[in-house]
């Protein structure tokens, strides 16, 4: 993979060991029911699940929109798709329909949706003005578009010094299209003419190692950038997990919320 479109080639391509991290990663659980509250997910409803990785957050939508609504999962990664229909129908879910991403449009008709969640995607796309724009092309008057992403500038590992996890994401920064996309939300959706447009900002602080494999594929692009030592990575890592062992860890990634009605 060349590092200049790493950030979106790695997720086309990911290897077992990553993909196994993504399926602890991406579990849902009633916990992280306040990211997609001003949804507003309701029974009935057609929702596109943008980037919908292994399919857990595809699963929760359809258990809300019921059998009278449906899901339209998309992903640029063919074995996410395969993962997200199984786990459908392994729920008893008959209501999915799945699309891969193959270039900057969204395949889905004009005012076709609903609801449009989006979670931790959008600091991946090549163009997020250009995307937000499909967004408002394929979203029914009176629809909601929701996203949910990180801004990795803002994020905390405790008691990693500042500097370092900051040179460890500086590092890694080639796996992220647009590291800080949290903050830039807002304007975005604003800019591809939505005008009633909400943003919340929620931080759930991880005293238990839940985002130690966040952190772990962080080290692992560092790694393939080159930018820094060895010696520097592995001593993030293991600031991390010592402090995890000792119980003084604590780590935190705020996630911004922006709601976009049509």
């Amino acid at each position: 993979m060349s590092v200049d479109t790493y950030y979106k080639d790695h997720w086309v391509t990911i290897e077992d060991e990553r993909l196994d991290r993504y399926e602890e990663m991406f579990v849902w659980s009633s916990a992280q029911d306040p990211l997609i509250a001003a949804a507003e997910i309701a029974s009935g409803q057609t929702v596109a699940d943008f980037g919908c990785g292994p399919g857990y957050l595809a699963c929760e939508l359809l258990r809300r929109v019921g059998p009278r609504g449906a899901v339209h999962a998309l992903d640029v990664n063919e074995e996410f798709l395969a993962r997200t229909r199984a786990r459908a129908e392994g729920q008893g879910f008959d209501s999915l329909s799945t699309y891969p991403l193959t270039d900057r449009t969204v395949p889905l008709s004009d005012e076709s949706m609903d609801r449009i969640v989006t979670k931790n995607v959008l600091v991946y796309v090549d163009d997020p003005l250009a995307t937000f724009r499909e967004f408002r092309r394929i979203i029914r008057p009176g629809g909601i578009v929701h996203a949910i992403d990180s801004d990795f500038l803002m994020s905390v590992v405790d008691p990693v010094p500042a500097l370092e996890w900051r040179a460890l994401i500086d590092a890694a920064a080639h796996a992220f299209r647009t590291p800080s996309i949290g903050r830039q939300l807002y304007r975005l959706a604003r800019q591809a003419g939505f005008e009633d447009v909400s943003v919340a900002v929620l931080a759930r602080p991880d005293t238990g190692g839940r985002m130690l494999n966040f952190l772990t594929n962080v080290a692992g692009y560092a790694r393939l950038g080159g930018a820094l030592g060895e010696a520097e990575i592995e001593r993030v890592l293991t600031t991390a997990r010592a402090a995890l062992e000792n119980g003084t860890y604590m780590a935190l990634n705020p996630q911004f919320l922006v709601t976009a009605r049509a």
